[in-house]
């Protein structure tokens, strides 16, 4: 079904023959419209997002979209409208309860903010965004979007920003269309795509065998800054083609270069000793487990860069990262770690105690995996739009913040044009040198360009629809 507008999305009869809309239904109900209502459906891994905080967790990405022209507003709000009949599943935003967070149906009109990443700054899924657990900025020709992990992960939130982006270029009148792969407002909505993904691995048991046990980790402990401040992004940008030559002459993918390299600029400043750097790499499991839910579906491995490579030629490493890497993705380990993580979230978000014992024990349950290791690397591939939309979205990236780590990776690529996006807590750019550098001995120019990042707050207790 499409919808006119985001009120009639929720629109029931009562009892005498009175229309309720809204946030009238939104009050009614609330355990059973959680349980039947495929829209406030979301996974049972990701919760563990609303228990954290900006500062505990990397848990509000943002994606940076630049456009040919400058940003009109109103149609952007206009377009961020329609998306929400397309994507109805984004219409919640999360309340406390005694014991637990909850999803409550949203009908608020959508707003777009001035942002520009640094002067003002918002918190998520409060009054700043009529209580969407999605933000929506611009800044003279770029748009902003950003989402609280709870309800999607990075592959699953771009189907999002694509309608938004086909929806605005249609109303600012651009000869745009849809070439089936943006689930605009010319497709319907299924159930499917708020689907609890891990529900595929209910009652069934996988083998950890295989698993890399891994030791200890090279850590930056000498990296220190105040509570809450912002951070330093690095935008690193080279032609793709290029990485892909040198990927395809040695035999290796794209990530088992770009990996070892920002592990290796990271050993060379931190490590020197018997332990590896080792990199939390986040997995896609819509390949293993086909589905279109754009809700959060991946599971984590660990890619070490160990002591013993730095004394390899750079190609040696590269190839023993490809071994490592095919020997940690079999699809029995990977599905092992999915389950294991979704039931232990699962299980503590419904666990019966008091909801400020359940934060402390979700937060300590969260930065001890994320301390684990040495820092994140985030790979969301490509991002497309119909060849009819290029010209008018010039770029793309995103960004993943540190949260309690000293740096954060992100790779993302549009066009032919590849993008490594290195949040950092430290001002010194070493790594960041080191990685250019190293690009550079590969046969790979890249251009990079440093700037202040604000991560944009998120705090359950400030949620409000």
């Amino acid at each position: 079904m499409i919808y006119k507008s985001l009120s009639e999305c929720y629109t029931e009869t009562g009892k005498n023959g009175q229309k309720k809309q809204g946030q009238d239904i939104c009050r009614e109900g609330l355990t059973m419209n959680m349980m039947n209502d495929p829209r406030l459906r979301t996974d049972s891994y990701a919760k563990i997002f609303l228990y954290n905080t900006h500062e505990t967790v990397a848990c509000v990405p943002r994606h940076t979209i630049r456009m040919k022209d400058r940003v009109r507003p109103e149609k952007l709000r206009e377009a961020v409208e329609q998306a929400l009949l397309r994507f109805p599943h984004m219409m919640l935003t999360a309340e406390p309860t005694e014991t637990a967070f909850r999803y409550r149906r949203n009908v608020r009109p959508a707003v777009v903010l001035p942002f520009d990443g640094v002067s003002t700054r918002y918190t998520i899924g409060s009054a700043d965004t009529n209580g969407y657990l999605f933000l929506v900025g611009y800044h003279e020709n770029t748009i902003y979007m950003e989402y609280q992990h709870s309800i999607s992960d990075g592959r699953g939130f771009e189907e999002f920003i694509r309608c938004v982006l086909f929806q605005y270029l249609k109303n600012c009148g651009c000869p745009v269309e849809n070439d089936g792969t943006v689930r605009a407002l010319d497709t319907m909505w299924t159930p499917e795509e708020s689907a609890d993904g891990y529900e595929q691995l209910a009652d069934r048991e996988f083998s950890p065998e295989g698993i890399w046990k891994k030791p200890e980790a090279v850590h930056a402990p000498e990296v220190q800054w105040k509570e809450d401040a912002g951070e330093v992004v690095s935008e690193i940008t080279f032609p793709f083609s290029q990485l892909h030559a040198c990927a395809k002459r040695i035999g290796v993918s794209p990530l088992s270069i770009i990996a070892p390299l920002m592990m290796r600029a990271f050993d060379r400043k931190f490590g020197g000793g018997d332990k590896p750097v080792i990199a939390q790499i986040p997995v896609d499991l819509r390949p293993l487990l086909p589905s279109v839910t754009t809700r959060y579906f991946i599971c984590f491995i660990d890619l070490p860069y160990l002591p013993e490579y730095r004394s390899l030629p750079l190609e040696e490493v590269f190839r023993r990262t490809k071994a490592f890497l095919a020997g940690q993705m079999e699809r029995e380990q990977l599905l092992y770690r999915a389950k294991a993580a979704a039931d232990r979230c699962d299980t503590l978000h419904k666990a019966d105690m008091p909801l400020a014992e359940k934060m402390q024990a979700a937060r300590k349950v969260t930065m001890d995996f994320v301390l684990e290791d040495s820092f994140l690397i985030t790979n969301v591939g490509r991002f497309t739009m119909p060849e009819s939309c290029r010209p008018y979205v010039l770029d793309y990236g995103a960004i993943l913040p540190c949260a309690v780590q000293p740096f954060a990776l992100l790779i993302s690529s549009y066009g032919d044009t590849m993008k490594l996006s290195v949040a950092q807590r430290d001002s010194d750019m070493q790594i960041v040198g080191d990685l250019m550098s190293s690009l550079h001995e590969i046969g790979v120019e890249a251009e990079s360009r440093s700037y202040p990042f604000v991560v944009t707050r998120y705090d359950g207790m400030a949620c409000e629809a």
